[in-house]
């Protein structure tokens, strides 16, 4: 028995083993402990300015908020001066109801009691999960207060095809081609309008033929999802595009995968990145759903009723803002740049001018601020740090300045020409899809409005914890996972109101870059 073997009470091949593995210690066979941090990162971003700038008020127990709006028709009256003895020209009112409907939104979180203990003396696992459950109903509000609807985008139609000889690898086939209207909730929630009918290219000869197809603008699309094939009736998902216009280079024989280039969400077309488009064209109108409230893009683009004094009623579900061309429109200022980009003219956008022109001449008002996405916002610093017109000025005594100057810049307001340079703020919206501005009116300066702040979100009842009960299931498959464990929903009821929807605007379909 070799020496020590007895005194540690070990056998002697234990022993020699002992002293085989224990020739030294270096970094490879150290002896080391783990250098725990106390924090968990996240990597979740939660950015949701709109939803803070819209201020959250108490409501009351109803289907819907109802209001009513006096309407500008001072292009009706009669401002004739009145003759000598007789009675002056009686003044028009017309008053209009709108309707906007309480909603649900929610966002739901469990954790399991194994996970909680898994992680005590660490980090309290509920109160993570909480919190980040909390992080992403803030950005489901931001969402639907933005991009939400709960009527159909207006039928799209037919697209237009005109065949290229050069700029793809299209050979000698026909190309079919369908295209479908994306609403903007579509763009984080997957699903479209239902598909246009099927447009061809005729017959194509030889091997570098492209194709760009066009559609008309559909009012408050979002995006368009296009499908190609080469026979009639087998098309196939392409792409999705922000503009009503697109260039296909080669025919799809398979679903494509979304792109990621413009910060969609897929929805039910699969997670990760990127993820597969639609499997098959679309023949059911999935652009809205009832259960959506009505946000902004949706409150100043969406038709009055064509009734409007019958629209009070008892039901369930009051009328409320419909299709577009659907009834009465509410006069927003509405433009599609199909496709192109905006023009710098006078050291200015012509498209911008035009709109703020048209809005004061109809209302006597400017925006305050305009929303738009990150390429666009990008667009207007390019815009203005390349006209020449924009020059940064230093003293000839600066020295500092000169030698610390800064490479690049960004415009934070635009001035609106049409009211002698009033300042409108650029708003950075994280979740705007691309392509669009808005142009936001926070309050009418009228006698009488009431309009102090136009946009606001009326509760029910706001950011609830609503736990469920506890749960038992059998699951050893792994199919599912019901406990023992907490669930919960982080849940709010609201409606979003815009009592200055038709003295808004809204530019869609702006191509990227500058004109």
């Amino acid at each position: 028995m070799s020496w020590g073997a007895d005194m540690l009470g070990l056998t002697e091949e234990t022993f020699a083993l002992a002293k085989a593995a224990t020739a030294g210690i270096d970094t490879t066979t150290a002896i080391a402990g783990i250098d725990l941090l106390n924090d968990i990162m996240s990597w979740v971003p939660v950015d949701t300015p709109f939803f803070n700038s819209c201020p959250r008020g108490q409501g009351k127990g109803a289907v819907a908020v109802f209001w009513q709006t006096l309407l500008n028709i001072n292009n009706q009256q009669n401002y004739r001066a009145t003759p000598a003895n007789e009675a002056a020209a009686v003044v028009k009112v017309q008053n209009q109801y709108t309707f906007s409907p309480y909603q649900a939104i929610g966002s739901g979180g469990f954790v399991s009691w194994d996970a909680i203990a898994q992680g005590s003396d660490y980090t309290d696992v509920l109160a993570v999960d909480t919190l980040q459950t909390i992080n992403q109903q803030l950005i489901t509000c931001e969402v639907n207060q933005i991009n939400s609807q709960n009527f159909a985008l207006p039928a799209v139609g037919s697209p237009t095809l005109v065949p290229h000889t050069t700029g793809g690898s299209v050979g000698a086939v026909t190309v079919y081609v369908k295209v479908a209207a994306r609403s903007p909730m579509n763009w984080y929630s997957g699903g479209s309008g239902a598909a246009s009918a099927e447009a061809d290219s005729g017959a194509l000869t030889g091997t570098t033929n492209s194709v760009t197809a066009s559609v008309a603008a559909v009012k408050g699309a979002a995006g368009y999802d296009w499908y190609g094939g080469s026979a009639a009736g087998a098309e196939y998902y392409y792409t999705t595009t922000p503009v009503n216009t697109v260039t296909i280079t080669s025919v799809p024989t398979a679903a494509a995968n979304v792109p990621t280039s413009y910060a969609m969400l897929y929805g039910s077309y699969g997670p990760g990145s990127p993820a597969q488009g639609p499997t098959a064209v679309p023949t059911v109108d999935s652009s809205y759903q009832s259960y959506w409230q009505n946000g902004l893009l949706a409150s100043i683009l969406g038709d009055w009723p064509s009734s409007p004094d019958q629209a009070i009623v008892t039901g369930q579900n009051p009328p409320g803002l419909g299709t577009p061309g659907s009834g009465v429109t509410q006069g927003a200022y509405y433009q599609s740049l199909d496709g192109a980009q905006l023009t710098v003219t006078g050291a200015a956008f012509a498209q911008i001018d035009d709109m703020n022109r048209k809005i004061y001449d109809t209302y006597q008002v400017t925006p305050s601020r305009m929303l738009m996405g990150s390429q666009l916002i990008t667009d207007f610093a390019n815009a203005f740090l390349d006209n020449p017109q924009a020059v940064t000025w230093l003293s000839p005594d600066a020295r500092d300045g000169r030698l610390s100057a800064v490479m690049g810049g960004h415009v934070a307001t635009y001035a609106n020409k049409t009211v002698n340079g009033e300042p409108i703020e650029l708003w950075l919206m994280p979740k705007l899809p691309p392509g669009q501005i808005i142009s936001v009116i926070d309050s009418l300066p009228f006698p009488g409005s009431n309009v102090t702040s136009a946009l606001q979100a009326r509760t029910q009842y706001d950011f609830f914890r609503f736990d469920y009960g506890a749960q038992r299931g059998a699951t050893n498959d792994g199919s599912d996972n019901t406990g023992p464990r907490y669930d919960f929903e982080i849940r709010s009821r609201e409606a979003f109101v815009n009592k200055a929807a038709g003295v808004m605007g809204v530019i869609q379909g702006i191509g990227s870059g500058i004109g």
